[in-house]
């Protein structure tokens, strides 16, 4: 009873699920507009140079203010008594994003990374019934 007490007394707040959000969605966007073949061929036919875009979205924080908007906009928290789970809905699916637990926020990053790869798999389906 008193490690369920302790435990409910240290749930992180909805700030602390945003921010730790914002930080690890930012780092994953960056990651895929790099590995991203599509967006590798838009620049490529307008002449832009992928490397100093990618420079210019991170130094003025463009990243960041995309990914803050949507967890802004969408993160919501179910609480669990001794723990809370951030989660989103994406496509009428419901995702858990982040896990409050200990007064510290972990993200789900497996999720995220499922994600992408569904949305992969679904745009390859759709491909093929072209």
């Amino acid at each position: 009873l008193g490690l369920a007490l302790v435990m409910k007394v240290t749930v992180p707040s909805m700030e602390k699920h945003k921010e730790a959000a914002v930080e690890q969605v930012t780092k994953f966007v960056e990651e895929q507009m790099m590995q991203n073949d599509e967006v590798d061929g838009y620049l490529e036919a307008y002449g832009i140079d992928k490397d100093e875009t990618h420079r210019f979205l991170s130094e003025n924080g463009i990243y960041k203010s995309m990914v803050t908007y949507l967890v802004e906009n969408s993160l919501f928290l179910e609480d669990y008594f001794v723990c809370n789970v951030g989660k989103f809905q994406y496509e009428g699916e419901i995702y858990p994003l982040t896990l409050g637990l200990f007064n510290h926020v972990f993200v789900l990053t497996d999720y995220i990374d499922e994600m992408q790869e569904a949305q992969e798999k679904m745009e390859k389906l759709q491909q093929k019934l072209e």
